[in-house]
Parts: C-alpha cells; sequence; structure tokens
C-alpha cells in the first residue's frame, strides 16, 4: 500500500514523499526510523487521510445511539486543559489519558480516549482530531495541525481555547437576545388557544341564554374561531409544524438557502444582531487562524464555511479570489457592499504595518462591540414592545367578549 507522508526532520525541514509500507503504523514507523517526526500519513488514492473515524462498538443504549452533545463550553475546558499540561511538558497521549478520566460528557470522553490510542500509536495529534468530525470541525484541527508542525502545540491549544470561549460567550450573547421574545410569542400563542377553547364557549352560551342574537363583527370572528379550535383543536399544531418542515426543506435548496439567508440578516429587529454576530464569529476565526500561521487563502476559505450564511460566505470567497490574483485584502474587503469602510482602512493599517492579524482581531473586537450595543438597545425596547404585542391579543379577545354585555346593558337603561 501507497503512502504519502509529511515528517519533519531533526534540523527542522519538512519532508514529503511517498513510501510503500504494510500500513499506517508501519510508514510511521519508518519515518521514526529515519529520525523523522511525523506529521500526516495519507493513503495515495484514498479519501483523504487514513486516519479515518473508527467504527464503534457498544451496546444498544450505549452513547452511540443516545450521544450526548459536546457543547463550546466543554471544548473550551478540554483546550484550556491541554494547553496548560502540554506546557509542563506531559505528552499528549499522557494528557488524554488524564483527561478521558476527568471529563463528564460521555460523548467526548469516549473520543478523547480514541484520540488517545491513536497518538499512541503513532498517529498525529491532528490527525487524531480529524476522526471526530462531529465533535472538532476543520477549523480546530487545522489549528492543532498548524501548531504541531511549527512546534508550538501548546500555544495552539491556548489559542484556540480562547478562541472557542470567545465563540461561547457570542453564542450565548445571541440566545439571550432571543430567548425574551420567543418566551412571549408562545405564551401569547398559548394563551389566546386557551381562551378560545375554554373561556369564550362560555360566554357564547351565556349570551344565548340571554337572548343576544346580534353579534358585532369582532365578536363573531372570535366565537367562529373559538368554534373551529374546539371542534378541530388536534389540526392546530398542524399549520406551525408546516411551517417549520417546509422552511427547513426549502433552506436545503440552493437557492432556499439563499433566501433564507439574506431574510435572516434583513429581517427588522433582529437581522442586525444576526448579521454582527455572524460577522464577529467569521473575523474571529479569520484572525485565529492567520496568527497561528495559516495561509491567508486557507484563512479566508475557512472563515466563509464558519460564516454558515450564502450571502457572507460569498463576499469572502470573493475576497479570497481577488486575493489569489495579487489584489491586497484591504482593497477586497472595500469593494464588498457587506463590510464597512472602516473595516477596510483598518485592514489597510494592518498590512501597512506587517501586524494585519492583530488588526483582524480588532475588527472581530469592534464587531462584539457593536453587538453589545445592539442588544442593550434591542432589550430596552423588546419589553414594552413585548407588553403592548400581549395587550392587543388579550385584548381583543375581551373586547369581542364584553362589547355584546356593554350593548345588551345599554339596551335596558
Amino acid at each position: 500500500m501507497i503512502f504519502k507522508y509529511k515528517a519533519r526532520t531533526a534540523t527542522g525541514l519538512i519532508n514529503t514523499g511517498t513510501r510503500e509500507a504494510a500500513n499506517e503504523a508501519s510508514a510511521i514507523s519508518w519515518m521514526r526510523s529515519q529520525g523523522w517526526s511525523p506529521i500526516s500519513v495519507e493513503a495515495q488514492g484514498g479519501a483523504g487521510a487514513i486516519s479515518g473515524p473508527k467504527e464503534a462498538k457498544g451496546s444498544l443504549f450505549s452513547a452511540e445511539l443516545f450521544p450526548q452533545k459536546v457543547t463550546l463550553k466543554d471544548k473550551n475546558v478540554l483546550f484550556k486543559q491541554m494547553a496548560t499540561m502540554v506546557n509542563a511538558g506531559i505528552t499528549v497521549a499522557a494528557t488524554m489519558d488524564l483527561l478521558a478520566s476527568q471529563i463528564e460528557n460521555k460523548t467526548l470522553a469516549k473520543a478523547i480516549s480514541e484520540i488517545r490510542d491513536a497518538v499512541s500509536s503513532g498517529v498525529t495529534t491532528a490527525s487524531a482530531f480529524a476522526r471526530h468530525p462531529k465533535i472538532f470541525n476543520s477549523l480546530e484541527v487545522s489549528l492543532i495541525r498548524a501548531g504541531e508542525e511549527g512546534g508550538v502545540l501548546d500555544t495552539s491549544l491556548a489559542r484556540l481555547a480562547s478562541f472557542v470561549e470567545a465563540q461561547y460567550a457570542l453564542q450565548k450573547k445571541i440566545k439571550a437576545a432571543l430567548t425574551y421574545p420567543s418566551v412571549i410569542v408562545v405564551f401569547t400563542l398559548i394563551t389566546l388557544v386557551a381562551l378560545c377553547l375554554f373561556i369564550v364557549p362560555l360566554f357564547k352560551k351565556a349570551f344565548a341564554n340571554i337572548g343576544i342574537k346580534e353579534m358585532p363583527l369582532l365578536t363573531s370572528i372570535i366565537f367562529a374561531a373559538s368554534d373551529f379550535m374546539k371542534a378541530y383543536w388536534f389540526l392546530i399544531p398542524i399549520p406551525f409544524i408546516a411551517i417549520v418542515v417546509g422552511l427547513k426543506q426549502f433552506n436545503k435548496t440552493e437557492e432556499g438557502k439563499k433566501v433564507m439567508d439574506r431574510v435572516k440578516i434583513k429581517m427588522p429587529l433582529f437581522g442586525d444582531i444576526i448579521f454582527k454576530s455572524i460577522m464577529a464569529r467569521a473575523f474571529r476565526t479569520f484572525a485565529t487562524l492567520v496568527t497561528a500561521g495559516v495561509s491567508i487563502l486557507d484563512a479566508i476559505e475557512m472563515s466563509a464555511g464558519v460564516a454558515d450564511n450564502y450571502l457572507i460566505g460569498e463576499a469572502f470567497r470573493t475576497m479570497k479570489e481577488l486575493a489569489q490574483n495579487g489584489v491586497m485584502l484591504s482593497i477586497t474587503i472595500k469593494e464588498q457592499k457587506l463590510f464597512p469602510s472602516m473595516v477596510a482602512h483598518m485592514v489597510a493599517v494592518g498590512e501597512e504595518t506587517g501586524q494585519v492579524d492583530e488588526v483582524l482581531s480588532k475588527v472581530a473586537d469592534w464587531y462584539d462591540m457593536e453587538l453589545d450595543e445592539k442588544i442593550k438597545g434591542l432589550t430596552s425596547i423588546i419589553e414594552p414592545v413585548m407588553i403592548v404585542f400581549v395587550g392587543l391579543v388579550v385584548g381583543m379577545v375581551v373586547a369581542a367578549v364584553f362589547i355584546p354585555i356593554i350593548q345588551a346593558m345599554q339596551q335596558f337603561m
């Protein structure tokens, strides 16, 4: 079997080539016999690195069937602990062995155990992490690989921990901004349905008993809605489920994703928050990758993927195409309408001073600051808006019920 290898020599040079070997372990063993430090080993003509995912074993009710989600907080703690241990001189295999027994998240602990076994058998740290793409994304693997190849794995892990921590803080901001209005809307809908199912029918029956026949238009509409809900209550969730499923299916198509991604960043109130959060995430990724030594072009491509938005991703990919042709980064950013002119100016200063990585990090900080201000402003207006919304909905039902009563009282006066 032919393997393509990359290894670091004793003098620090990078050697690449091919080697025939029975398996991966034999190829790694041969590299070590030459006095080299293996960086990566890939099967020639295969679908990438041979260090692919292993077939998992377990019982019917194992973590494979019911996996525990690995959060950004879990990964932040992991990378921080790894950075500290590697910096203290503990080998990666020993570090993984220690962490595997301490991590509470079963899914992550299982992955760390498998990474420990892979590293112990001679697989590079980055390749071992790449075996778990559902937990560790390509960006995280790239940062680990950059640190491993540069001999600064501890620094790279510390940088990765800071990056994940920033992503986790950003995630909490977005959740905080969207949770309150979502809860209020859901609560209002539940209240409205409850009123129509249980309260309105009582008033309708009472009006019939006292001989009120002619109803105002609003009351007639509410009574008709109540009759429909009471007769077909099991149909109430169907429109909501249909909308959610329909939007998900629509979003899976290329044209649908374009439309949905545009709507997300253009919608009133929340669109700007979503836009700034994506920009903060993308530029934070860009800065972290460039600081770690990843090439500008690769960093732009990964940042486009992290954005997870068609419009912003296209802007980054256009930036990459222009950069490939030798156009300065600041000029490519300036030509993209999505980026404020201030961002292009900051990057231009970074290019002139040779501190692009620091400037990109400041751009991400600026977007974070803008996001904080936007969330604070939204929080200050969202509460009164929600109160008015709930008042209008409930008030409409109350008015529909009490207007006939008032009219009936006036007839007897």
